[in-house]
This record gives C-alpha cells, structure tokens and sequence, in this order.
C-alpha cells in the first residue's frame, strides 16, 4: 500500500484528488471501501480486551489443568497486535495489490470515513505509506451533500457533523504534526491551485502539469446549494475555533 487519501468529511474533494493521482496510468488509487479498517479496530479492540485477562496463565502454569476458569483465555496483547496487523496487510493486498501490482507501481485508495484509530492502524501495517489527510471548509462541505436523507445515519444532524468535522480535523492536525509522513492538504489550495499543494501532489503522485490541468478543468458529480444564514453561523459557531487553526477564519 502505497499513498491512501483519508478525507475529514464526505463532499471533501477526495476525488478529486484521486482522479489526479489516476491521470498517471502507472498509479492504481481505489475508491471508498466503508470504512472496513474501523470495523478491524473494533475487531482489535475486542481481542485485546480480553488479552488482558489472566486466566491463561494459571491454565499454563498448571500444566494445563481442564480444572481452571478459562472462559475468557486468549493469546497475550503482542500476540494480538502482531496478528491483527498481518490480518489488515492481508486484506489490503489481496483486495488492492495482487492482481494489479504488475502494471502499476503506485497502489492506494480513498476514505471518507477514518479518525485517529483507523489512520494509527495503517501506519502500523504500512510504516512508509504516505497518507494525504484531506479538510475542506465545513461551510462549503455541507452545502455540498447532495442527499441529506442519504446521509443522516452518518452525521445525524448538522451539529453531528460539525462534532465529526471538529474531531476529524483536530486529530489530522495531530497526527501530521507527529508523523512525517502524513500530510495534510486542504481541498481549497487544490483547486486554487497553490503552488506549494500541486507541487506536493506531483512529487507525491509522479505527475506533470499536462496530467493535472485537463482533472482540475473538469467537474464530475459537483453539486452546492444555498445555506440559510443560521446554519452558516451554527457552523461558524461550532467549528470557529478548529477553522481559525487552519486559515478558514481571520
């Protein structure tokens, strides 16, 4: 696994970015998969809860005896973690890599839907992936969503996803603060197309210009709407402080 494009929020431009990634047809960048590396922390989360039982020493330590309470008896933490991230690069490469590493030497995909946990996951199944951390003004992503209907299991309400948008965003800026290899990119400098962001995403992505001008000249599925202004200012109000952070406020 080679470059993963992780989005705070849907409507965030991650598309965008991998359409300019597949301009190079040597690059392979998938789309959205549900969220699956959530579903293995919850997996890795459950396992090592009950690693943490004891019960399997006073098993082992008696030879084995059938005659001890060992309901809840599995493999230590280390065990645990070993194999959970050896189950994750598994999935990964049998789904993404296998039968297209022999014509493309940059493979990834996109995600709209990872926090701290599922990205931390990664890194440590892939310690040289490089991992773009993706933000768009909240603003502009809820005027964006075209289907709220379609969306209400993920944020709930408008304030669901100014809470996602806040914890999202915060923990990019953590994470890109510790790990050289993350990145993070705002969705505005990609199409404004800030000279310091698209020489990034060239270096990063193998392209030249003539690959990703004809991407940024086309819109494909763009949809905004009105916003009344109370829910601009809710927004404001919300995401205020974490907006200031990254430049979307004076």
């Amino acid at each position: 696994m080679d470059l993963v494009i992780s989005s705070a929020t849907h409507r965030s431009g991650s598309t965008l970015l991998q359409r300019l990634f597949n301009a190079r047809k040597e690059t392979l960048i998938w789309g959205e998969n549900g969220g699956c590396l959530t579903d293995f922390c919850k997996i890795l989360d459950n396992t090592r809860r009950h690693a943490g039982f004891k019960h399997r020493k006073a098993y082992f330590n008696n030879g084995e005896d059938a005659n001890q309470w060992i309901a809840c008896m599995t493999p230590p933490k280390h065990e645990v973690d070993a194999v959970m991230i050896q189950t994750v690069r598994n999935f990964h490469e049998e789904l993404y890599m296998k039968n297209y590493n022999n014509k493309h030497d940059l493979i990834g995909y996109k995600e709209v839907r990872y926090g701290k946990k599922e990205l931390e996951l990664l890194r440590k199944c892939y310690p040289n992936c490089t991992i773009i951390l993706l933000v768009r003004n909240p603003i502009d992503v809820w005027k964006s969503l075209p289907n709220m209907k379609g969306l209400i299991k993920t944020y709930g309400s408008l304030k669901g996803f100014t809470r996602v948008w806040n914890v999202r965003v915060n923990s990019y800026l953590e994470l890109c603060g510790s790990d050289p290899n993350m990145h993070f990119v705002k969705y505005e400098d990609i199409v404004t197309q800030k000279t310091g962001t698209i020489n990034f995403i060239k270096q990063v992505g193998h392209l030249e210009d003539k690959d990703i001008n004809p991407v940024l000249s086309k819109k494909i599925n763009s949809t905004s709407k009105p916003l009344p202004e109370d829910k601009i200012k809710f927004i404001m109000k919300q995401c205020g402080p974490t907006m200031k952070k990254i430049g979307y406020l004076p």
